[in-house]
This record gives C-alpha cells, sequence and structure tokens, in this order.
C-alpha cells in the first residue's frame, strides 16, 4: 500500500502525468457491470428478514446490496450516460485512481440512469435534481461519498450563498433594524428642530427679565414716551424758539 502510493505521488508529480491519461475508448454500456443479489425476481432493493447471530430468539432486517462494477475506471477523464440503476444500497467496485488497488464503497443510489463523470479525484452520478459523488481526494485519499442536490459543481456552492444570504435577510428582519434606522432618522430630525425652538425660547426668555428689570427702575417710565408726549414735547420747543426771536416792532423805538 505505501509503496504504490509513494509511485502514485510520485507518478503525479511527472510533468509527463499533469495532464493525466487519455480516455479510453470504452462505449458506455460496457463501462459498468451490474451484479443483482439475487433476492428479487425484478432485480430492486428487497429487505431480507434474518435470524440474529448474535441474539437467538431475535431477527434482523437487510437490504442486499447490490454491487456496480466499474470496469474501466480510472481510464481517463471522460462522462457518459449510464445504465438503469435499481437504486438503493449498492457497493461501488473500482480501482483506486491514485494507488491503482481494487476498492469497494458503500453508497446510496436513487433509482434511475444517472450521467456519470470520470475524473481522476473521483465518480459523480447526476441524476438532475440530484447527485452522489464518489470522492478520492488528491493524495491516496481514502473515498468519500457526497450526496447532494446540485446538478452542478458550482450550483452546491449557488445554493449554499442563497441559503444564507435568505438566512441573514431574515435575521435583519426579526432584528427591526431597517425599521429601527428609519424611526432613528425621523427622531433625529425631530430633535433637531425641537432643539432649535429651545434655543429661540431660550433666548427669548433670557431677554425678558433683562426688559423688565429696566422697566421696574426708577424714572424708567420717564425714558418711555407716548406718541401724545412727543407731540406735546415738539409744540414747546417751537414756543421757545419763538421767543428767541427779536421783535421787529420794538427795534427801532429809542427809550427816553
Amino acid at each position: 500500500m505505501r509503496i504504490a502510493c509513494a509511485i502514485a505521488v510520485f507518478a503525479l508529480a511527472t510533468p509527463l502525468m499533469a495532464s493525466g491519461p487519455a480516455s479510453a475508448p470504452v462505449p458506455p454500456t460496457q463501462e459498468i457491470e451490474l451484479l443483482d443479489p439475487g433476492v428479487d425476481p425484478t432485480g430492486k432493493p428487497t429487505a431480507v428478514v434474518r435470524p440474529d447471530p448474535l441474539n437467538p430468539g431475535r431477527q434482523q432486517v437487510d437490504i442486499p446490496p447490490t454491487i456496480i462494477v466499474h470496469k474501466f475506471y480510472y481510464s481517463g477523464d471522460r462522462t457518459f450516460q449510464g445504465p438503469m440503476l435499481p437504486g438503493g444500497p449498492m457497493i461501488a467496485a473500482l480501482n483506486h485512481p491514485k494507488t491503482g488497488e481494487r476498492t469497494y464503497v458503500d453508497l446510496v443510489l436513487p433509482p434511475g440512469a444517472p450521467k456519470i463523470t470520470y475524473t481522476s479525484h473521483g465518480i459523480r452520478y447526476d441524476y438532475g435534481p440530484q447527485s452522489v459523488t464518489l470522492s478520492f481526494g488528491l493524495l491516496c485519499g481514502k473515498p468519500v461519498v457526497h450526496y447532494s442536490n446540485a446538478t452542478k459543481p458550482g450550483e452546491f456552492t449557488r445554493q449554499v450563498a442563497m441559503k444564507a444570504a435568505t438566512g441573514t435577510k431574515n435575521l435583519v428582519q426579526r432584528t427591526g433594524l431597517p425599521q429601527g434606522l428609519q424611526r432613528f432618522g425621523a427622531g433625529a430630525k425631530n430633535a433637531v428642530g425641537t432643539a432649535a425652538d429651545h434655543i429661540h425660547e431660550a433666548g427669548r426668555m433670557a431677554l425678558t427679565p433683562v426688559v423688565n428689570g429696566l422697566r421696574m427702575l426708577p424714572g424708567a417710565q420717564l425714558l418711555t414716551s407716548t406718541p401724545e408726549d412727543q407731540a406735546e414735547k415738539a409744540r414747546d420747543a417751537a414756543l421757545r424758539q419763538t421767543e428767541r426771536l427779536p421783535n421787529p416792532d420794538a427795534a427801532f423805538i429809542k427809550r427816553p
């Protein structure tokens, strides 16, 4: 195992092998072979009840898996239309793409005829709205099965991003942040107007005691005059001006 893995790593580091092997001209009908467990005459997955060897007197339910053999994996990157699969529990029998060792992987596939894609990192079964990916990692990785509702490699990431955006929007709406910002803006506008009104009122109230104090000083009433007082003062001033003028009749009379 370690020797085979080391050889595979060395092969990956070789520039001549960087592009991978060429795709083998294998007809799609010969790519895969199905081994039926033979518990159902129609080839569908069927539950079988058997005695439990560990607990006498009790029974256990089992679904014998169908074995799907990838006879030419891995012989190059390719995509082809797969055969009709019964679905249910299955065992994928194939050679490890890095080490070449025979590998058996347990997985569950939907019934139908998937589009199958071979790469140097794994096998993908596309069922339209669903997909199952058997991944081996970059270097001598242990096979891992991924189940997804995405039909394209970038569709899963897009769906995750859409769910995250929808969740964030719902969270913001639940917190009431947009309505709070609107109320804050309206409150700030009202606060500025109210502050200006208070400043004007405070200035008027601050000047009112000064004016009232001046009016209460002794003689302050004399500082203010009515229109009648002003007219009387103007008349008196005119009379005084007339008294100061010389009398023309007495100008040429000589006293004895």
